[in-house]
């Protein structure tokens, strides 16, 4: 196998200069993680809040790296130390850059262009990237099979999304690449990487408001994912959303929007919501059934079909790929379970959260029929900034209307949700409680076990970092009663 970039390209790509004499230069993979560095690796140790990966390097050149980025100011500090390294890994290239995350990403935009026929695609947006991003996935692999190259897992940051890129090989035809964000221009900065060819935005919601401000700050940065679309590609939006013109104004290429409200366009017509089954719809009269539950997934399935269509695939490819695409880990994802001798389903949705995809899984599972008691566990939404008690307060708001069997409140920031029933909704008391952190889970875990009945739905909501993953297992073995 060729190295990824030849020692020339690296150096033009990243303004870099090589210390020692060593000319040589082959790396087959690239990682930010000296733990994962294996042969042949380019190692690019980056600073953040807590951690300076240069102290990793060592440990780097132990496993076998063969390239290793060095930040200026680093180098002139400890220049000697870096001399000596290079003396005693000869074969290693030691290139001194002005900032190393700056330098992963030119890298990355160097290597993306040896690939001018790669069909590259992104996918954003506040909530439902992920779940966007595997149906595409499993669509496009149903005609191209694994000419397919994709983001893995949640790898689609400032340093994520480069180093999915690195995967690409001249075998691919098709990129699908995720872009998600924290902070100001962070899209802006992974999508001159990319510079895709269709661009999709699932929706404009409030994730990362507490960091941005406001929807249409969060909008402005979404919007940068389209930037590079030429005149020959196309960008994808909800005709729904309130910031779909907004996002698409500059777009060069041709403009699609999609949804429930123009669906006829592109040939597709409803024919049942499934509850937890999914959804049945058609695509040219050819009736597809979508595993995944909820409005909001078929919605964004629309986007997937007609991005899919633009590309020219069959209705016979996109039901293949749809079809077989099951719950995503920790998203909309179903599980059945016996408890107390009770059939009961566990709807996992604890991957992120934020408002708006909190309020669709509650609307979702107050449209549920012919179900037992439903129960759900809310846990904080984060990085919502000083709109949290706005947005938790709502939270509260809805979950008293739907009128749920039992809600269990957790979480700091999920008090204000609670204090809506503590207040405003007297009569729902007996049916709520609230718990200050994942502490209480063996507790909660106890009391669903006692309260379930034949048909019960439990809904486990609530960002990553509450950890309800962990509160599957507890419940599972019965809790503390």
């Amino acid at each position: 196998m060729k190295s990824l970039l030849k020692i020339d390209e690296l150096l033009n790509a990243v303004g870099g200069k090589i210390i020692g004499d060593s000319k040589e230069c082959y790396f087959t993979s690239v990682q930010t993680d000296s733990r994962n560095v294996v042969k042949n690796t380019l190692f690019v140790p980056l600073i953040g809040e807590y951690q300076n990966g240069h102290k990793y390097i060592p440990s780097a050149l132990e496993k076998g790296a063969s390239v290793v980025f060095v930040k200026k100011s680093e180098y002139e500090q400890f220049r000697q130390n870096y001399v000596l390294l290079s003396k005693d890994y000869p074969k290693t290239v030691f290139i001194v850059v002005e900032q190393t995350m700056k330098a992963l990403q030119d890298a990355a935009e160097c290597y993306v262009e040896k690939f001018p026929s790669l069909l590259k695609i992104s996918v954003t947006g506040s909530c439902g990237k992920t779940t966007v991003k595997e149906m595409l996935v499993s669509v496009f692999k149903a005609k191209y099979g694994r000419k397919v190259v994709y983001t893995k897992g949640n790898f689609n940051s400032e340093t994520g999304l480069p180093l999915s890129v690195f995967q690409i090989r001249k075998n691919h035809r098709i990129g699908i690449f995720e872009m998600g964000m924290n902070r100001v221009n962070e899209i802006g900065e992974i999508s001159k990487v990319l510079k895709s060819n269709y661009g999709i935005i699932t929706n404009i919601g409030t994730a990362h408001i507490g960091i941005l401000g406001s929807q249409k700050n969060i909008a402005e940065e979404k919007r940068k994912s389209l930037a590079y679309i030429n005149k020959n590609g196309a960008a994808f939006v909800p005709a729904a959303d309130a910031f779909a013109d907004f996002c698409t104004e500059q777009v060069k290429g041709k403009v699609v929007k999609f949804g429930k409200s123009v669906c006829d366009e592109y040939d597709v017509k409803f024919i049942s919501d499934n509850g937890l089954m999914g959804t049945t719809f058609s695509v040219s009269n050819l009736v597809i059934n979508l595993k995944l539950s909820g409005e909001h997934n078929f919605e964004n399935c629309l986007g997937v079909i007609a991005l899919a269509e633009e590309c020219g695939l069959s209705p016979k490819i996109i039901k293949k790929g749809l079809e077989k695409l099951n719950g995503l880990s920790g998203r909309m994802e179903t599980e059945q379970l016996k408890l107390n001798g009770k059939n009961v389903t566990v709807l996992k949705d604890f991957y992120n959260a934020n408002l708006d995809s909190m309020e669709k899984v509650i609307e979702f599972a107050g449209s549920l029929k012919n179900t037992g008691k439903i129960i759900f566990v809310l846990a904080d939404m984060k990085e919502l900034g000083e709109k949290s008690k706005e947005a938790h307060t709502k939270i509260g708001k809805l979950i008293a209307q739907k009128k749920a069997g039992f809600v269990f409140f957790v979480g700091e920031e999920m008090k204000a949700a609670y204090e809506v029933i503590q207040n405003e909704h007297m009569d729902y008391l007996n049916n709520s409680a609230y718990r200050e952190s994942i502490d209480s889970f063996e507790e909660i875990a106890g009391a669903i076990n006692e309260m379930v009945e034949e048909k019960s739905v439990i809904v486990l909501k609530g960002s990553h970092s509450m950890q309800l993953e962990k509160l599957l297992p507890l419940i599972k073995k019965g809790g503390l009663r």
